[in-house]
């Protein structure tokens, strides 16, 4: 029998649906009616809500249809704040950004979202079907977040909760003819819309509002304080996690990570991947900065120094890159060359004797060490010249008592 809590099929004797919690003998949603969508499977679900499948009921069209919790329907804040997302997403207008294409509340009070429906994985769940992927790929994927960024914050709008989670990644035939990832950006829901008619309301002075590994440390003391700077630390934090394989600065608790946020500076990335190129880890670690005012201006600043990190920055677009506070050593012309394999940790390769336009690594220069036979030889030496030293001393003092010993006889 299908679900009626996510429209799967369950064992024989389960009792609870392993998605939702829900009993399965309680009525779901799947199947029922939300305003004039009929609800098909759930999709997946978050703190405020959960994605369903749906189709609408007179133009048959398939939707992503997000709803919010039936426990905060009767919270008018948390329904302006849900439905906000509908106005964010319309005012940016970016094709990075997920269109939402309806909003509002069924009559039953379920406050809904009916979005396209796309097809792909989040970044999360991507990387966990998928395992590590090349930098190159990551970047490329970033690249795309940073551009729907820069159109949000031009219209006055920063997103506030950037992780992997709401980047979806989907794929696309270019102009060329070859299929790319394209990436949609995900969730405006507690969005900060910088105008004369945003409800004053909505954010309280003083609450730290997101998701704790990626937040700027500004943002953990006033949400309603952050600027679009907040949304690039984020990115900073994604783009350490995506290419070093772990978090930038981990705890153990909420408590642990506030002040660690606040006061230690990460590992530089380079310490972490050193095959990556110097000039991307160090904008990596300057996006990471403590400071607002330190870290990247805008994300067409980080986006352009992340391109030159590839070689690959517009002529016309230069970035002034101000003295990091932490940097990473740049690796020397006489550098080896390696091309990076299909995981996160580079594999050697020999370069090809054609001009390269992939993404070409510098090796970190070896640490010269004096070899083992060398200083053993340097100690043997010196142990010779102690013993000759010796030598010639005893013979002396000889010399002297031989002398006086004749001195005596002859007297």
């Amino acid at each position: 029998m299908v679900c009626g809590h996510c429209g799967s099929e369950h064992a024989p004797g389960t009792v609870q649906c392993p998605r939702t919690g829900d009993r399965l003998d309680a009525p779901g949603p799947i199947g029922s009616r939300i305003d004039r969508y009929q609800v098909l499977r759930l999709l997946g679900q978050g703190g405020f809500g959960s994605v369903y499948r749906a189709r609408h009921v007179h133009t048959d069209v398939e939707v992503a249809l997000k709803v919010l919790k039936k426990q905060l329907n009767a919270d008018q804040t948390m329904i302006e704040r849900f439905l906000r997302e509908a106005k964010a997403a319309a005012a940016v207008g970016s094709e990075n950004i997920v269109r939402v294409l309806d909003a509002g509340v069924a009559s039953d009070g379920t406050a809904f979202l009916a979005m396209e429906l796309l097809d792909g994985w989040d970044l999360k769940e991507l990387l966990a079907r998928e395992g590590p992927q090349e930098p190159r790929r990551l970047v490329g994927i970033i690249l795309q977040v940073l551009d729907a960024l820069a159109a949000a914050h031009a219209k006055g709008i920063v997103h506030r909760d950037m992780k992997p989670a709401n980047v979806f990644v989907t794929r696309r035939v270019d102009a060329s003819g070859a299929e790319t990832d394209f990436v949609k950006l995900l969730d405006f829901g507690i969005s900060k819309m910088q105008s004369a008619s945003d409800v004053a309301g909505l954010t309280m002075t003083g609450v730290a509002m997101g998701t704790p590994a990626y937040m700027a440390p500004e943002q953990f003391f006033d949400a309603r304080a952050v600027d679009g700077r907040a949304d690039l630390y984020s990115v900073a934090v994604m783009l350490y996690e995506l290419l070093g394989g772990r978090l930038p600065i981990e705890a153990q608790s909420y408590a642990e990570l506030i002040v660690k946020v606040k006061n230690e500076l990460p590992a530089p990335l380079a310490s972490v991947q050193p095959m990556l190129p110097p000039q991307l880890t160090a904008t990596v670690d300057r996006g990471l900065l403590k400071e607002k005012d330190a870290r990247w201006p805008t994300a067409r600043d980080f986006s352009h120094a992340l391109r030159a990190g590839l070689g690959v920055t517009p002529a016309a677009a230069p970035v002034t890159q101000p003295p990091l506070q932490q940097t990473a050593t740049p690796a020397t012309a006489n550098d080896a060359s390696l091309m990076f394999g299909k995981t996160s940790t580079p594999t050697p390769a020999t370069p090809a004797p054609v001009v390269n336009t992939g993404w070409v690594v510098q090796a970190p220069a070896p640490v010269v060490q004096a070899p083992a036979a060398a200083v053993a030889k340097k100690s043997s030496t010196g142990k010779i010249v102690l013993i000759v030293m010796a030598a010639l001393g005893a013979s002396l003092f000889l010399c002297c008592v031989l002398g006086n010993l004749a001195n005596g006889q002859g007297g």
